[in-house]
């Protein structure tokens, strides 16, 4: 008898876009440009040799394959350049794929044909070296920000501020409010400054794009900064402040825990401390080039469509005038209603009404105030708005459950009975969230209803053949994602949680997740396609849920997300994200917050002490906490596990391990401190999110007379306009060298007064970290009575 062998190759040319992790499959680069090297990888069952034949128009190239193991194969293809590509993988038996591809060429802008002055704007008709014609346009959106637009095609007019310009011998000067321009007719150089001043930001017209691939187009701009200039932003990072030396990708991605260069929250943003900016604005996944004096920002852009992108040039008296600028350019920062000021609890551990009981009783008995309980673990994990163990009927899935249609036993009896005693003791309530419909195999009538109901309406995110997305990434995965473009799809998705705000009372959603797009050619409702939206999603999604909120809540109520992008803090509040219990990640989420804030995101914190994990040590959780209370949300949390060891964060926990009294005791006297400050942190909260101005920021950006000297401490910070904080975030420390910025500052401790710019060895017991308070605030003796009582 002859047996039949069934030879399959895989191939998935881009994979499935994920930006740092590649399959053993794919095409490398995904997206050939000219003078990149070209290998394919691919999986051969059953096979003893392969080639793959790589085709031009003027060439026939044919490579062995080389074997890699488990069945798994890679071919070099050598350099590619411009033209028409296609290459066949053969099996050696009768079977072969071919895949085709465009690598694209490549055309920069080299002069300006004509100018056009108009009320609001001025106008370029440019040529690239073959004299082909594209456009730019210069104009004020608000005073101190030039928006310098580039296309292929004509550019759509957009109101700005009236300006005036006149050319004079190849220079064009330009004049809007706040904002002075000089465009050089002969190196194409532009310069924004304000009024009066000499220096500003450069940039350049002389605009580079790929044109005619048939996989991502790229278009490229150019400024400059000086040699040895720091630049900060790009959003939440948990690197080193300063960002330049390095290329760096600004994609929203999650990376469980250690993010180093990646990032839940990225924002295409840059801040020089000369008091200047630049700002893409653009959702497609781009980069920040910043290793030399020439800075490129390179955008991705689907082929076939009109080559566009959108700089904004922004002057300011100082680093965070520029972050004002830029926020008030998206819509501002919302501040999150005063109880949010307070200290959080929360544990993915509290998976009962027993045993969240249990701990809100516990931390009334140990005069530990709260004024947040997150419930992660309360719904049944399958439809994320049915608490687990009601009973119930189901219903058709275009229909919503009200609270009479349950019957609440097990795990949780009486929910409404909960969250109205975490009220009387003026402990609001959020529950956990995430964007999916998740894949269940087993029995679940109301969630299979559900899923249908969302499959037959469109309702979530959609292939480009218009079957339904499933989730790609390593978690919730299979699920469908939500689509909050499409408007009958969230009216359907929110009406199934109307009974928590409207009969049970709750005051939020922690809205995690968001980073679960995959794959450039995905569609949403609205016309966007995945590459659109793998950075825009996050805020789709949570201000969806925010505008929910607010609608149930009269307004007082809140999200608290992960994920973000450019304009996220109109959403608050932010976390950031999973990090270990480890000193290296206390570090890092201290970089997370102060860049956040630069960034456009004010209202942030992170996990006490870490949320994975061992739980962390006395001292580790006695330094995080005090950096915690001087953050904008003080919150602690834990992951779920198996352990058989209670991993709570809760400072009785902690302390119960450990057999070590302080973890209570500290934790008491900074929460009590926190309760004592939250009028004066709402407060602060306003005053400064009416200008643009996060809670947490640089010193050295704040004083830039004394940046030198400042930056030397890369991790103390200013906490509203009145505090210096210095966090130890060294092990075994007692004592910390604190930097003190120019000016007077008294020690918020003793009283003591200091002169500034001049550093001072203060003692750190593991109580007490160093902290000043600006010695003219008006709000000086306000602050020194609360720190009187600690």
């Amino acid at each position: 008898m002859t047996q039949t062998v069934t030879r399959t190759i895989v191939h998935q040319p881009v994979g499935i876009d994920d930006p740092y992790k590649r399959l053993p499959t794919e095409r490398t680069p995904r997206d050939p440009r000219p003078g990149d090297r070209l290998h394919v990888n691919f999986r051969a069952e059953q096979m003893t040799s392969a080639s793959v034949t790589l085709t031009s128009e003027t060439s026939t190239l044919t490579v062995p394959a080389r074997p890699l193991g488990h069945d798994f194969w890679t071919a070099d293809l050598g350099i590619v350049e411009a033209g028409n590509y296609s290459y066949t993988i053969d099996s050696g038996a009768d079977y072969s794929v071919t895949f085709s591809f465009l690598v694209g060429r490549w055309r920069q802008i080299s002069s300006i044909l004509t100018t056009t002055i108009k009320a609001d704007r001025v106008e370029f008709v440019l040529a690239d070296e073959e004299g082909q014609p594209a456009r730019a346009s210069l104009s004020f959106p608000t005073a101190g920000a030039c928006r310098l637009e580039f296309g292929t095609t004509d550019i759509p007019s957009r109101s700005g501020q009236p300006c005036t310009a006149q050319q004079d011998n190849k220079i064009i000067q330009i004049r809007a409010d706040g904002t002075e321009v000089e465009v050089d007719c002969q190196t194409l150089g532009v310069t924004v400054r304000q009024p009066g001043k000499k220096d500003g930001v450069r940039a350049s017209l002389r605009f580079r794009w790929l044109e005619g691939s048939s996989g991502l187009d790229q278009v490229e701009a150019q400024f400059y900064a000086g040699s040895g200039e720091p630049l900060y932003g790009l959003g939440e990072r948990f690197s080193a402040a300063n960002r330049r030396g390095r290329e760096t990708d600004v994609r929203v991605y999650e990376e469980y825990k250690e993010q180093g260069q990646r990032t839940y929250l990225p924002v295409p943003f840059v801040v020089s401390p000369q008091a200047w900016g630049v700002w893409l604005d653009a959702t497609e996944p781009s980069s920040f080039d910043l290793r030399e004096e020439t800075c490129v920002v390179r955008l991705d852009q689907f082929p076939g469509t009109p080559v566009r992108m959108s700089l904004h040039l922004i002057v300011a008296d100082d680093a965070y005038g520029v972050t004002g600028t830029f926020t008030r350019l998206n819509s501002g920062l919302n501040v999150p209603p005063k109880w949010a000021f307070g200290p959080w609890m929360s544990s993915n551990d509290w998976n009962s009404q027993a045993r969240t009981e249990e701990v809100v009783r516990r931390t009334l008995a140990e005069d530990i105030p709260a004024t947040v309980l997150v419930l992660e673990a309360w719904s049944d994990e399958h439809t994320f708005y049915i608490w687990n163990d009601a009973e119930y009927t189901p219903v058709a899935g275009s229909d919503a459950l009200k609270l009479s249609d349950f019957t609440f036993r097990g795990r949780w009896p009486d929910p409404k009975h909960l969250i109205d005693e975490c009220h009387a003791q003026g402990i609001h309530v959020l529950l956990w969230q995430i964007p999916v419909q998740k894949h269940v195999p087993e029995e679940h009538a109301q969630h299979h209803a559900d899923e249908a109901h969302m499959i037959e309406r469109h309702f979530g995110v959609q292939n480009a053949d218009g079957s339904p997305y499933r989730c790609q990434g390593w978690w919730f995965t299979d699920g469908l994602v939500m689509d909050f473009t499409h408007p009958q799809a969230a009216k359907w998705w929110f009406s199934k949680r109307e009974y928590l705000f409207d009969e049970l009372g709750i005051d939020g959603f922690k809205t995690d997740g968001g980073e679960h797009l995959w794959g450039r050619d995905l569609r949403m409702h609205d016309g966007r396609r995945g590459l659109e939206m793998f950075n825009a999603y996050p805020n789709n999604y949570v201000g969806a849920y925010h505008d929910f909120v607010q609608q149930h809540t009269a307004g007082n109520g809140l999200t608290f997300s992960r994920a973000g992008f450019t304009g996220a803090g109109r959403y608050p509040a932010h976390w950031a994200g999973d990090e270990n219990s480890t000193w290296s990640a206390y570090k890092a989420s201290i970089q997370a917050g102060l860049s956040a804030g630069l960034s456009g995101v004010s209202m942030w914190s992170w996990d006490i002490g870490g949320f994975s994990g061992e739980i962390p040590t006395v001292e580790l959780y006695l330094r995080s906490v005090a950096f915690g209370a001087f953050s904008p949300i003080m919150q602690y949390h834990s992951e779920w596990n198996g352990a058989v060891e209670n991993r709570d964060r809760t400072p009785w926990n902690i302390a119960e391990r450990h057999q070590d009294a302080r973890p209570i005791e500290v934790y008491r006297r900074y929460a009590q401190l926190r309760m004592s400050l939250l009028n004066y942190l709402y407060d602060e909260a306003l005053e400064m999110s009416a200008v643009g101005i996060p809670m947490m920021r640089y010193p050295y950006l704040v004083y830039p007379e004394a940046a030198e000297f400042l930056r030397q401490d890369e991790q103390a910070y200013l906490f509203t306009r009145d505090l210096l904080v210095c966090p130890v975030v060294e092990k075994g420390a007692l004592a910390r060298e604190v930097r003190l910025p120019p000016g007077r500052w008294v020690d918020a401790w003793t009283g003591e007064i200091f002169e500034g710019t001049r550093s001072v060895l203060m003692s750190a017991p593991l109580d007490q970290i160093p902290v000043f308070i600006c010695a003219d605030s008006p709000r000086r003796n306000l602050l020194l009575a609360a720190f009187n009582h600690f």
